[in-house]
């Protein structure tokens, strides 16, 4: 007779967010790949169908949540909220949570919104600009509570149709950095978002 194989389940790995150095790193390797592709169709007319590559998510949840105490306040911060949500804020006093969706974009800026993004508490849009294509460069966070009071159906959109729906610009809240580093340090102290 044959014993039966008994399986055992790999104990889940749990989603660590990147350290200040990594994000730091992973900017720096993103922004190399850009300038290569971008060499690369200088040089060679049919390298034009290479496709810059997309933002790892893993990289706009980690700023998020490094910059969580700055975007939302000194009293919250924020894990990986896996299934449930991009990122899982909660209060340092126990007494609270939100679900936040994070969006990340280039110089297109032409994001997707689906309805989980719609269902969250609040809506989270890096806004990195070129700063891939040349190196560095300022980056615009916007925060948006509650989003569903304002976009209604899932959508695709850029920067200029997002703030023409009725609300969204008088209610977003838009963080200015001049830098990666900047909004990293920031969350060490305490920051205003631009007006």
């Amino acid at each position: 007779m044959r014993k039966a194989q008994q399986r055992v389940a790999a104990p889940l790995q749990k989603r660590v967010p990147l350290q200040k150095s990594a994000i730091l790193d992973l900017d720096r390797a993103l922004a190399d790949v850009f300038r290569i592709i971008s060499a690369m169709r200088k040089e060679n007319p049919v390298a034009t169908y290479i496709k810059f590559p997309p933002l790892p998510s893993v990289f706009s949840e980690s700023i998020v949540i490094a910059a969580a105490p700055v975007l939302f306040g000194p009293n919250w911060r924020g894990r990986f909220g896996g299934r449930v949500c991009d990122i899982l804020l909660e209060a340092n006093d126990g007494r609270g949570e939100k679900k936040v969706e994070v969006k990340a974009t280039g110089n297109h800026a032409f994001q997707e919104l689906k309805a989980k993004d719609l269902r969250a508490d609040a809506l989270v849009w890096i806004r990195f600009g070129r700063r891939f294509e040349i190196g560095s460069g300022p980056i615009d966070v916007v925060v948006l509570d509650r989003p569903n009071r304002y976009i209604k159906d899932p959508r695709r959109l850029d920067v200029n149709r997002f703030e023409a729906i009725p609300g969204v610009k008088d209610n977003q809240v838009v963080f200015h950095f001049e830098s990666l580093e900047q909004l990293l340090d920031d969350t060490e102290s305490e920051s205003t978002p631009s007006a």
